[in-house]
């Protein structure tokens, strides 16, 4: 039995993926707590509860354009009998009315300025008749009729936004409403990443025969922007083990985890296991029952994770969002960490059936009365294109048959 570094225990092998994701997580935790301009928070997770200071809205302002007046002077109004009320001003967006709303009188309003004391109900100016200095009302109103009342939305001293929600624009808008210029939010992750490959050619320069550029370096490096952190570019690493161990220390001494693809199967040129081992590092386990990805090996040194996916580069971002991504959200104080799953019936037959557990692209899009699921394009091995037409990924359990056209599946939304 082949054993890790430390106490020689056997290292875990082909172990199913939720283990695998338990293991990782036992293994990191939140990053610290950073305050940061608002605009710089987007797509970060709130490290403390924010509390309203002041109520939203602040006071009692209008929702729409029109007169503000007393409910009580339009009792009995009619298209016979309308309320006649002398206009005393009108009050416009960011200013306030110069005096107090008295009986038969009535202010014109603009949407969102403050309700003058007094009134308590608008009508808007669709709903009037003017004549010079007069509005005519033609029904009769309810107190706090057409109002925002202040705190409606939020109550001053109210919870705005919990510890562990992810800042999307609409969160931003509300913390610039309560007027929140930094946030506490946990830094993003930094993560160091290097593909490692003899045939492995630098974006701009010709390709000679037999060679290939570097795309999972780029692929790997978007997915760890889109989960949430920071990705710090290496250089590619040749089929040689000091080289690689060389990468993975240089991460290490910058980086909150490193991740390397390629070099992860049984070949000879397959190294990063044994690279793993000369920094000093102790292996977790190699190989996880799923495919695309199957060989994934995973190590941890002083506090931080080694990561090496496959050079299949389908195989690599599939692992990243099934393995990868819920540890960046996680140490970027995320709740959700998963992909979202939902049930969806298959828009046609999938002949290939197989013994291990697989992660099917596909394009998933709500027909009629559920989601319908169509298998993205080739299913051959490291095809991309599939990737980047899908949206979902299909879940196909270990000793599963072929799936046929309107078949229940479970489904991974990416």
């Amino acid at each position: 039995m082949e054993k890790d570094l430390k106490g020689g225990v056997d290292l875990k092998k082909m172990i199913p993926l939720e283990e695998a994701q338990q293991i990782l997580l036992k293994l990191v935790k939140p990053l610290e707590t950073v305050e940061m301009d608002l605009l710089q928070t987007v797509g970060l997770a709130l490290a403390k509860d924010i509390i309203a200071p002041r109520p939203l809205p602040p006071f009692d302002r209008s929702p729409l354009d029109g007169f503000a007046f007393r409910s009580a002077d339009t009792a009995g109004a009619s298209g016979e009998t309308p309320a006649k009320l002398y206009i005393t001003e009108t009050i416009y967006t960011g200013r306030t009315a110069k005096g107090r709303v008295e009986p038969g009188t009535a202010v014109g309003i603009a949407t969102g300025a403050p309700i003058p004391h007094g009134a308590d109900c608008v009508a808007r100016f669709e709903d009037t008749r003017q004549e010079g200095q007069y509005v005519f009302i033609y029904t009769p109103f309810s107190q706090g009729e057409n109002v925002i009342r202040a705190g409606e939305d939020i109550a001053g001293g109210e919870l705005a936004l919990p510890a562990g929600r992810e800042l999307n624009p609409p969160a931003v808008a509300l913390l610039a409403a309560l007027g929140y210029a930094k946030v506490p939010v946990h830094r993003r992750p930094r993560v160091s990443i290097f593909s490692t490959g003899d045939e492995l050619v630098p974006l701009g320069r010709p390709l000679s025969p037999g060679k290939i550029y570097i795309s999972n370096l780029y692929a790997i490096a978007a997915q760890v922007a889109e989960a949430g952190g920071e990705a710090v570019l290496l250089e590619s690493a040749g089929d040689n083990e000091e080289l690689v161990s060389k990468q993975f220390k240089k991460g290490l001494e910058m980086s909150d985890m490193v991740i390397s693809t390629g070099g992860v199967s049984v070949g000879e040129r397959d190294v990063v296991k044994k690279a793993m081992r000369n920094t000093g590092g102790e292996l977790l386990f190699w190989k996880v029952a799923c495919k695309p990805g199957t060989p994934v090996t995973c190590g941890f040194l002083e506090d931080r994770l080694l990561i090496g996916l496959p050079g299949n580069p389908a195989a690599a971002m599939i692992m990243f969002s099934l393995l990868v991504r819920p540890l960046l959200r996680f140490m970027s104080g995320q709740r959700e960490l998963y992909l979202p799953r939902v049930k969806a019936r298959t828009a046609k037959d999938l002949s290939k059936g197989g013994r291990q557990r697989r992660f099917i692209p596909a394009v998933v899009r709500w027909q009629d009365d559920g989601y319908m699921a169509w298998p993205a394009g080739s299913q051959r091995p490291g095809a991309m294109k599939p990737l980047a037409e899908s949206n979902a990924l299909i879940d196909i359990p270990e000793v599963h048959g072929p799936l046929h056209a309107g078949e229940l599946v479970e489904v991974l939304l990416l």
